[in-house]
């Protein structure tokens, strides 16, 4: 269904909560990223950025860093990797070489920025994700910037000041802040920290998600379009909603989220899967089944099935299962419970045979993505601070 300006006007009789992903096929990322596939990286508190062969099951690598990891975006050709660090850094990372190759210093003795520091879960409650952090980041499938809002704290005599938010491109060539733009009108304290950007396959436009979707021109930060998402149709329900986060398998041209919409009259949410098209901004969308408490949602590589975890209850009584959807059938078609912890996240492999089960503790543990059974858990012996990013084979 092809979501017109009618349509979407009579979805505000909805309430529609997004998480992140991104679907389709890109073959140029699948082809460059041949040589590295099966691997995948992550961060860890000692300063290092851990090399994982997934076939192996096993740490084949280590790259040292300059500060503790804590967001890392995959650019558009998969062969670096951006690292944003504890000292406000970013180290750029060449995988094929294991080495970081450039860093882009943003502090300085009297400032220091702060890029975005979380997202919201809102098919959880509108909990902050503590694994989405900086989440206003968006990477130039040219590869030439990157592109964020900073917030910068400068140091005074006798004060600290704070600076209104500032929107800018960083050109990865050249290290350094090449344009700072203005807010537009209507966004005074910047796009919301909660926002999520993507760049246009051509580099030319961005993709603001938040409440609505809304689409300025990267020239000069002024808004072109706006696309009006529904709204909560009675108190207490939350926003429509739809995230970007890294998939190695992403269509450039396609964002494509989990929703749920709520019934105004008898208020029962509905699951199901939307899309973006970036270049003809028409939205589509078809529902899965009943809404209940989701954390995380992850597609395969074939796209014909998606996993998430389901849980009930909360504290020492919490009860968490894999579920796996059949998203050509609209179908729940597997259930396995499994140990839950305080806190955790989940992944899932390069080929979509195995899913991890990370972010509690130093621990990495392995579930075939088949039976949903676990058999094996890594101990790493270090904390782990980003998500796990894998490349596409």
């Amino acid at each position: 269904m092809v979501m017109t300006s009618h349509y979407r006007r009579a979805c505000f009789a909805f309430s529609v909560v997004f998480i992140a992903l991104c679907a389709g096929n890109s073959l140029g990322a699948s082809e460059s990223a041949t040589s590295l596939g099966g691997l995948m990286y992550v961060g860890t508190l000692d300063h290092k950025l851990l090399v994982i062969d997934e076939d192996k099951e096993e740490v084949v690598g280590e790259i040292p860093l300059t500060g503790i990891a804590r967001s890392t975006a995959l650019s558009a050709d998969q062969k670096q990797l951006y690292v944003i660090n504890t000292q406000m850094a970013i180290e750029i990372v060449d995988l094929a070489s294991r080495k970081v190759v450039g860093t882009i210093n943003l502090a300085s003795d009297r400032s220091h920025p702060r890029v975005s520091t979380s997202s919201r879960d809102w098919l959880a409650g509108g909990v902050v994700d503590h694994w989405s952090r900086f989440s206003g980041l968006a990477v130039d499938p040219t590869g030439h910037y990157l592109y964020t809002t900073l917030r910068i704290v400068t140091k005074d005599i006798d004060q600290y000041r704070l600076e209104p938010p500032k929107f800018v491109a960083i050109d990865l060539d050249k290290k350094t802040i090449a344009k700072t733009f203005e807010f537009p009108k209507g966004f005074d304290q910047g796009f919301g920290f909660m926002a999520t950007y993507k760049v246009s396959p051509d580099g030319k436009l961005l993709y603001v998600f938040d409440t609505d979707v809304v689409v300025l021109d990267l020239s000069n930060l002024n808004i072109v379009d706006r696309i009006p998402l529904a709204k909560p149709p009675y108190p207490g329900a939350s926003p429509y909603r739809l995230t970007v986060t890294e998939d190695p398998y992403v269509d450039r041209t396609t964002v494509t989220s989990i929703f749920m919409s709520v019934d105004p009259v008898v208020h029962k949410g509905t699951l199901g899967l939307a899309s973006l098209n970036l270049v003809t901004r028409e939205v589509k969308y078809s529902p899965i089944g009943p809404a209940l408490p989701m954390m995380g949602f992850m597609l395969s590589p074939d796209r014909k099935r998606g996993y998430s975890v389901m849980y009930t209850g909360a504290g020492a009584n919490r009860r968490t299962e894999w579920w796996v959807w059949n998203l050509q059938t609209h179908q729940v078609i597997q259930k396995e419970p499994f140990e839950s912890r305080t806190t955790f996240n989940f992944g899932l492999s390069s080929d979509g045979k195995k899913l991890y089960l990370y972010g509690s503790g130093s621990s990495l543990e392995i579930f075939d993505a088949e039976t949903l059974k676990s058999h094996k858990l890594m101990l790493l012996n270090k904390d782990l601070t980003t998500d796990l990013i894998t490349l596409a084979r």
